[in-house]
């Protein structure tokens, strides 16, 4: 591990302890998933280990407890036991789950899309959607050597998730192993490897575990797809129309302003067109966005003009899989879970709706949305 991100980490841990929380000395880890908010890594139990539903990803709601977590992000839950309801709120808005009438209303008593879920007496809150109803935190999933980990963040945040995850290994490493051998103690449980029981009490098929490297072309529901990805933490490679840019100036500055990948789409047939629009593309990118654009998607080249222009500094975008497939199923299905998968999907009409049905199947099949930068694609 690198010296700088063991200090950072000890600070952070340090702070908190000053603050008079409680640090673990070690985080949490299971075979699947593992959990944190901000920089403190959480124990993992057979009672609270996230589950996925329906395609939505549920976490116990002591992630968002402070009396639970020892961290504030801002957004708080509490359970009344009496009334069996769970309350959480940022102190201005908040939202009510009736564990027993299986409903929710926000404070002023409209019904909400949202349901919490109990699982061995355990209360589990639709993570993503709670993200995407305050605005303020977010939850992003990282695979790591020891499971997936699961964080919770706000504004408050030191390290990123690569960073966190490289400091914090020896923790989720040491929970890891606590949680294998607790559930190893348990009558009749399976062996780590074993998937869980389908309908007829067979093992069920392993989950896919496949990454993918997502691209979005610019579109119509270019919006609302981006917002997708930043609900759930995650970013994509955004590519715009060359000569689109001054159209879509104000989408430029946004997407670069959340972290998105920025890249070009060159639209022309030789390497000196493709050359001549990558030049003019980056003088306007960096005159709307003021970042650089390293990234280019040139579909009309073959691959020694691709190869030209990655020579000349450029790293190339090609993907492999699109969103011309059927349904996300049948996307998902030609995954390959030994290699990165390139998935271009367009914002068009569908755009919104197909991605939706594809992060849930990626969620069930627990996939991963890596970012494609430069670095990446190099």
């Amino acid at each position: 591990m690198k010296g700088w991100k063991k200090r950072l980490l000890a600070a952070a841990l340090c702070a908190l302890t000053l603050l008079g929380f409680a640090v673990p000395a070690s985080g949490a880890g299971s075979t699947v998933y593992l959990m944190a908010v901000n920089e403190k890594v959480l124990d993992t139990t057979v009672e609270n280990m996230p589950a996925i539903m329906g395609g939505v990803l549920y976490v116990p709601y002591t992630m968002l407890s402070i009396r639970d977590s020892g961290i504030n992000l801002g957004v708080s839950a509490l359970y009344s036991t009496t009334r069996r309801t769970l309350l959480v709120s940022n102190g201005q808005m908040g939202v009510v789950f009736d564990t027993q009438a299986n409903t929710a209303q926000d404070l002023q008593g409209n019904p909400v899309a949202a349901r919490a879920m109990v699982r061995n007496s355990m209360i589990f809150v639709p993570i993503d959607w709670l993200c995407s109803y305050f605005g303020t935190i977010n939850c992003s999933r990282v695979r790591t050597s020891y499971g997936t980990l699961i964080r919770v963040t706000n504004g408050a945040v030191v390290l990123r998730d690569p960073d966190f995850v490289d400091a914090a290994s020896g923790q989720l490493e040491e929970k890891q192993r606590n949680y294998l051998a607790s559930i190893a103690s348990l009558p009749g449980t399976p062996g780590p490897t074993a998937g869980p029981p389908g309908p007829s009490g067979e093992p069920s098929t392993p989950p896919l575990q496949a990454e993918v490297l997502l691209a979005l072309g610019w579109g119509e529901q270019g919006a609302e797809m981006t917002a997708q990805l930043e609900a759930r933490g995650e970013r994509a490679l955004i590519l715009f129309p060359w000569d689109g840019l001054k159209d879509n100036d104000d989408a430029v500055r946004r997407a670069a302003a959340a972290g998105h990948t920025i890249g070009l789409l060159l639209t022309g047939e030789t390497v000196e067109d493709c050359r001549i629009q990558g030049q003019e593309g980056r003088r306007l990118l960096a005159e709307i966005a003021r970042c650089p654009a390293l990234v280019a998607s040139a579909p009309a080249l073959d691959d020694e003009g691709r190869e030209a222009l990655a020579r000349e500094g450029w790293a190339l975008w090609t993907p492999e899989l699109s969103g011309d497939f059927r349904n996300a199923a049948a996307l998902i299905g030609a995954l390959d879970p030994q290699q990165p998968n390139r998935v271009e999907l367009d914002c068009g009409p569908d755009g919104g709706a197909f991605l939706r049905s594809l992060l849930a199947g990626l969620d069930r099949e627990d996939c991963q949305v890596r970012q494609a930068t430069a670095s990446v694609l190099s």
